[in-house]
């Protein structure tokens, strides 16, 4: 039994790579689509996370300014 085994190098395997891409083999095309699903799909996670913490993060303003209203309206009863 004769098996062949070959060695790629980082920069033959890189190289590859940069050449699949330019002839537009299937492979390299469909990693790149996952990778830019992926990076779209966090990107929209996380900007639905910032609006839901702006969201109900309260104005500390308007806390400040309840803590006279509920002192006036307690000390007129």
């Amino acid at each position: 039994m004769s098996t062949n085994i070959r060695i790629i190098k980082r920069s033959q395997r890189d190289a590859q790579n940069n050449t699949t891409i330019a002839t537009g083999n299937g492979k390299a095309d469909s990693e790149n689509s996952r990778r830019a699903t992926t990076r779209d799909i966090t990107g929209h996670v996380t900007t639905w996370i910032k609006e839901f913490q702006h969201k109900h993060t309260p104005d500390p303003r308007r806390a400040f300014a309840n803590l006279f209203v509920d002192a006036a309206a307690s000390t007129a009863d």
